[in-house]
């Protein structure tokens, strides 16, 4: 029986071109990245894409609720390891020469960024991302520790008060003034835990059902979503001297989290079809290869007359390559990656175990 949530994939997808979108035609811009992408009235409108990497959050923790069905720990590492290194050390490699090539002055790679971005925890080590959208992999690593602690300790059947724990938290955090100067781009706590829990809520709630404590949870998500978004767009527009919308950004969040809904209580959704699998593939290694080098191709090729036509060409490569990233590297040497990882993983722990047994004697 085919348990997939098809529509999870187009929303994945979504959202990952808006992030795409966003960062063609607004941030390369207004960061000084690619300053030829100027497109002062289209990102009147683009300026809103971020939100996407709201959306990947919520699915991330839908999804990953899911996988851990049988509270298997070296399970779970093993497959978020398979999952998430192939296609980003290809991507890392990649955009690597890229930049070596055409980076400019603009854009730049040393030896020791590079292995200290192989580990993918780059920051604990003071060493930026060689791509500024691998960011969220960071705060993506931080959840799979929470639920692999949760797993490791046997906390799974206190999930439920977990997620309530950090819902309350997160959001009574966001109404302190501490929120609009923590740092986000590396701590999970308050800006996007919230998210990942609520992603987990969902997930919970199409499992068991809707009770009053999950309804009661959901719309305290709900109030999250608005308050984080609001929040978000009002530092947005102190770093960019640009207004952002209170009332749009409360719009498109509540348009995703009210979809989500009918993912959670719904037994059908009209977007359930086979086809968006098709979409889903394209989003981790799209997201993984865009920025950086896109923005060294616009500076590179790009001119006053020929910048639109670019920005769409390269949208389309960065597809096709996203898919040949899927088909070459991933669905190739994740399913190596996964069963030698947890073959590593389950002999340390009967390494473990034994070593535990001779103590207790």
């Amino acid at each position: 029986m085919d348990t997939r949530f098809y529509e999870i994939d187009i929303l994945r997808f979504l959202s990952a071109l808006a992030v795409v979108i966003f960062h063609y035609t607004y941030t390369g811009y207004m960061e000084g990245f690619a300053t030829i992408a100027n497109f002062p009235h289209l990102r009147e409108f683009t300026k809103y894409g971020y939100v996407g990497i709201n959306f990947f959050f919520i699915i991330s923790g839908f999804v990953i609720f899911m996988s851990i069905a049988d509270n298997n720990a070296n399970r779970f590492l093993a497959s978020r390891f398979s999952r998430l290194f192939p296609a980003y050390w290809f991507a890392l490699w990649l955009t690597t020469f890229v930049t070596i090539l055409i980076g400019g002055d603009t854009f730049s790679v040393t030896i020791m960024q590079f292995f200290a971005n192989i580990t993918m925890i780059n920051p604990l080590f003071g060493h930026s991302a060689i791509d500024s959208a691998y960011w969220t992999l960071f705060i993506e690593l931080q959840f799979y520790l929470v639920v692999l602690l949760i797993l490791q300790l046997k906390l799974s059947r206190y999930f439920l008060h977990l997620i309530a724990l950090t819902l309350i938290g997160s959001t009574v955090a966001l109404f302190t003034d501490w929120a609009a100067a923590v740092d986000m781009w590396h701590g999970i706590f308050p800006h996007w835990s919230g998210y990942f829990a609520l992603g987990c809520l969902f997930y919970l709630t199409k499992r068991d059902g809707l009770n009053p404590v999950t309804a009661a949870l959901l719309v305290l998500g709900y109030l999250f979503v608005v308050k984080q978004s609001i929040l978000f767009g009002e530092l947005m527009s102190q770093w960019f001297a640009i207004d952002f919308d209170s009332g749009v950004l409360a719009v498109l969040n509540s348009l995703f989290f009210f979809s989500f809904c009918i993912t959670s209580l719904c037994k059908s959704h009209p977007l359930r079809t086979k086809m968006a699998y098709f979409l889903g593939i394209l989003t981790y290694p799209l997201y993984l290869i865009h920025q950086h080098i896109g923005y060294m191709v616009f500076n590179t090729f790009g001119n006053e007359n020929n910048i639109g036509y670019l920005v769409l060409l390269t949208t389309a490569v960065m597809l096709v390559l996203a898919y040949l990233i899927h088909r070459g590297i991933e669905k190739t040497l994740a399913p190596v990656f996964k069963q030698s990882a947890l073959k590593l993983l389950d002999q340390f722990t009967a390494v473990r175990q034994r070593v535990q047994a001779i103590r207790a004697k």
